[in-house]
C-alpha cells in the first residue's frame, strides 16, 4: 500500500487506510476499504467510482491479489462458509488444474471474502456455481 492515506471526494472528507478486499455484487466490482480513524467494523464496501481519487490502493490491491496464486487453500468450505459467484478462472502454476476466484457466502453476515479455490473443491461443493458460470459464457446460436 501507499505510506500515505488518501481521501474519497465527498461531502465530508474521509481518509482511506486500505483496501482490505474486492467483491462482485450484481455485475458491479466493489472493494471493501478500512477507513482512517475507525475501526474494522466500520469498512464499507465501495464501487470503483466512489475510488477513482485513491486508484493507487485499488491498483495496490489488485497487484497483491496476482501477487498470491498459491493462495488456493485460502477458500475452503469451514463454519459454513460457501461460494457465491465464481469472478475468474486461471491454471494452476503446473497449468494442470483450474483455479477459480469466487467471492463467499458466509455465515455470521459477514461481508464475502474473494479467494481461489481448485476444481476439484469448488466441484465437490458448490457445482450449480460452476454450472450458471459456464451457462453464462456459452455462445448459444440464434434459432429463428
Amino acid at each position: 500500500m501507499s505510506a500515505s492515506p488518501m481521501s474519497v471526494s465527498s461531502q465530508e472528507e474521509y481518509m482511506v487506510e486500505a483496501i482490505t478486499n474486492k467483491r462482485v455484487k450484481n455485475g458491479r466490482t466493489e472493494y471493501e476499504v478500512k477507513w482512517q480513524g475507525y475501526s474494522e467494523n466500520e469498512k464499507t464496501w465501495e464501487p470503483i467510482e466512489n475510488l477513482q481519487s485513491v486508484m493507487t490502493y485499488v491498483l495496490d490491491f489488485e497487484q497483491s491479489l496476482k501477487a498470491k496464486p498459491q493462495e488456493v487453500g485460502e477458500g475452503t468450505y469451514d463454519d459454513g462458509d460457501s461460494a457465491d459467484e465464481i469472478i475468474q478462472i486461471r491454471k494452476d502454476n503446473d497449468g494442470q488444474n483450474l483455479l477459480f476466484q469466487v467471492s463467499w457466502k458466509q455465515k455470521n453476515n459477514r461481508a464475502p471474502k474473494v479467494s481461489w479455490i481448485n476444481q476439484n473443491s469448488l466441484k465437490m461443493h458448490n457445482p450449480e456455481i460452476l454450472i450458471d458460470y459456464l451457462l453464462k459464457k456459452i455462445k448459444w446460436p440464434n434459432n429463428k
